[in-house]
């Protein structure tokens, strides 16, 4: 019974990850570089913490976020935000393709400066 169990176990080891990529598409076996998803971490005072391929600023109070040409090559992708403070709430903006994106933070009806992650992944435009 323990072979049985060990066998199982090393066949779902060894297939899981291989087979990864055909249940999902966001899924590359491991050591394959998605570049069409970028993840980080901006601090409250706008240092990247985590995460390349992005740079980013502050203007009129929001964090602006600018990613490189190569991660994004249609220029359009979606973004969620988190920020790290459970009383924050954010939110984002991306006026048109191919521009940055506006993170601002709120604590109650005030804007905040605190850190948060966000994950953006390259979509098609909605209308050609």
């Amino acid at each position: 019974m323990n072979r049985l169990v060990t066998l199982l176990a090393l066949a779902m080891a060894l297939g899981g990850p291989a087979s990864a990529g055909i249940i999902s598409p966001y899924a590359a076996p491991l050591g394959v570089n998605n570049t069409n998803v970028v993840a980080g971490q901006i601090s409250g005072s706008g240092v990247i913490e985590r995460g390349s391929g992005f740079r980013v600023h502050f203007d009129n109070g929001a964090y602006v976020i600018r990613f490189d040409q190569r991660y994004f090559p249609s220029g359009c992708a979606a973004m969620v935000v988190a920020p790290v403070d459970a009383t924050v709430v954010s939110a984002v903006v991306q006026k048109h393709c191919g521009g940055p994106f506006y993170v601002n933070l709120y604590l109650g009806n005030r804007g905040a400066f605190s850190d948060f992650q966000f994950i953006a992944r390259e979509d098609a435009p909605q209308h050609s």
